[in-house]
């Protein structure tokens, strides 16, 4: 855990200096676009850690940045969908042990196993991790547009929502990120915006 701790810290900053090299060109949306891909298909970073720092960047610009991330994560979504379900539950489980003990797997995997595309909405615009959901639906029959869709929807509405946020008080953002040990990816500048 402790390795963890050291490791999250040093990616971000990766995310960020990545981020600052994209600027406010054209480059942007793609690169938002990938990392939110990335994150999403190998679950190794909230995409919200794409999202704000890029939105304190180029404030103006939230609206395609949120929509670009949604779309990233959401067909990251539909590619973890189809590998695990290729992979099926026998595979998934010899590599990731883990999972059949964390209790918070186990709470969304049985919501998804109830409410299939309504759930993956749900868990989509939640906190939750959307892994668990995703797995679920991809060794169930399901309609892979229709997972497509929801997750983008429900992305689109999340990620909009953090990224209209920092837009409009980056200041206070940027000095919540600060107090507490982290760096928004952007510089002080981000305050005058």
């Amino acid at each position: 855990m402790k390795r963890l701790a050291m490791f999250l810290p040093r990616l971000e900053g990766v995310l960020h200096r990545m981020l600052r090299w994209a600027g406010d060109g054209w480059k942007l949306p793609w690169l938002c676009l990938g990392l939110a891909l990335v994150g999403t298909l190998f679950a190794i970073y909230p995409i919200t850690s794409v999202v704000v720092p890029a939105v304190l960047l180029v404030p103006r610009r939230w609206l395609g940045i949120a929509l670009f991330c949604a779309l990233g994560s959401s067909l990251g979504a539909l590619l973890l969908m189809i590998v695990a379900h290729h992979m099926g539950w026998a595979s998934l489980y010899a590599h990731f042990p883990q999972m059949l003990q964390d209790p918070t797997w186990q709470r969304v995997m049985d919501w998804t196993h109830s409410y299939h595309l309504l759930a993956l909405f749900l868990v989509s615009i939640s906190p939750l991790p959307q892994t668990p959901a995703l797995v679920v639906l991809a060794n169930a029959p399901l309609d892979y547009p229709g997972a497509l869709l929801v997750v983008f929807v429900g992305k689109l509405l999340k990620y909009g929502l953090f990224a209209w946020v920092g837009s409009r008080f980056p200041a206070h953002i940027h000095d919540f990120l600060h107090r507490h040990g982290r760096h928004a990816g952007a510089d002080d500048s981000a305050r005058s915006h």
